[in-house]
């Protein structure tokens, strides 16, 4: 009997009732993702689980900033044109996709993160139509219509208006998704001979998040550990850093972030917006003495994780 007997939706959020098909086909989707054991490193293996009777011994946070790594390190000698790149949703590859919008004037008003993956929204769309309809009228508009969201045929459309153009509710770009998530905690170390998790860089791709997850993972299976994905998998918001941020007085901020889906410390949807009676808008807000133009400056100070655990034996 495995430790998970069933994996949980992302951030453990219901949004259909008990009983849903919607539960055993996200547990099937989850459990075609991972391996029943993958030797990552050393002797240390990765494990599926909801197959192994896993005995916890530690849990581990992989984490790492939400903005892209790749843009920072093309534009190291100019952060501006850094944020302007990240407004793109196809440079926005750390597991953290944002939208921003702007009053009239230009200037920023709210600043949308999500974490979710087309995968979840895809299977909620096959079992539960109508109430993908409803949570896109809460989450984005309620001017959605069903035909924005779905062909001729009754397909879900990823790509609509709502999420791309006009708002944001899941991942758009394909490297983002459970199956990279999940694909590269699987990567196995190349070298077959690294002493830690630095000797095995150069590291192909450029993201600071798959980068981190190996260089976690690699490190643990070396000390002979078993590793597997904490439950519900999957990437999450769990903190974001905003001292040193001065409102147009010069004081320092309040806390102007709201979880909209999941909970703090595992968030999947957060929005940053200030009240009306505070009487700016997040653009008026200096980070480090520079006001915000782009929620790129924002993401920056996202902190993101995938949790995993250990087991002592790799079995």
């Amino acid at each position: 009997m495995g430790l998970v007997g069933k994996f949980g939706t992302p951030g453990a959020v219901q949004d259909v009732p008990a009983g849903s098909p919607l539960f055993d086909r996200w547990h099937r989707l989850i459990n075609r993702l991972i391996a029943p054991s993958t030797a990552l490193s050393g002797s240390g293996a990765y494990l599926d689980p909801s197959q192994r009777d896993l005995e916890v011994t530690a849990t581990r946070a992989h984490t790492w900033t939400g903005f892209s790594r790749p843009l920072l390190m093309q534009h190291r000698d100019d952060r501006a044109a850094a944020f302007a790149a990240g407004e793109q949703r196809s440079t926005q590859i750390e597991y953290l996709e944002w939208h921003v919008d702007r009053d009239p004037d230009g200037v920023i008003v709210r600043v949308t993160f999500t974490t979710e993956t087309p995968e979840y929204w895809k299977l909620l769309a096959d079992v539960a139509p109508d109430r993908v309809v409803a949570l896109y009228r809460k989450l984005v508009d309620p001017a959605v219509r069903r035909a924005d969201l779905f062909d001729a045929k009754g397909n879900y459309k990823p790509l609509n208006r709502w999420n791309t153009t006009d708002g944001i509710v899941h991942y758009v770009m394909p490297i983002n998704s459970m199956k990279d998530l999940l694909g590269v905690s699987q990567e196995v170390e190349q070298t077959g001979k690294a002493l830690d998790g630095y000797d095995a860089l150069p590291y192909g791709r450029e993201t600071g998040a798959d980068a981190r997850i190996n260089i976690d993972l690699w490190s643990i299976c070396r000390k002979g550990y078993a590793v597997a994905t904490q439950d519900p998998p999957g990437p999450v918001m769990i903190d974001w850093d905003d001292s040193g941020w001065t409102d147009p007085d010069g004081e320092p901020v309040a806390d102007h972030w709201t979880v909209v889906r999941g909970r703090r410390g595992a968030a999947l949807r957060v929005v940053y917006e200030v009240p009306a009676a505070a009487g700016y808008r997040v653009g008026d807000i200096r980070i480090g003495g520079r006001p915000i133009e782009f929620g790129g400056q924002l993401a920056e100070h996202v902190i993101m994780a995938a949790h995993g655990i250990i087991d002592q034996d790799p079995r």
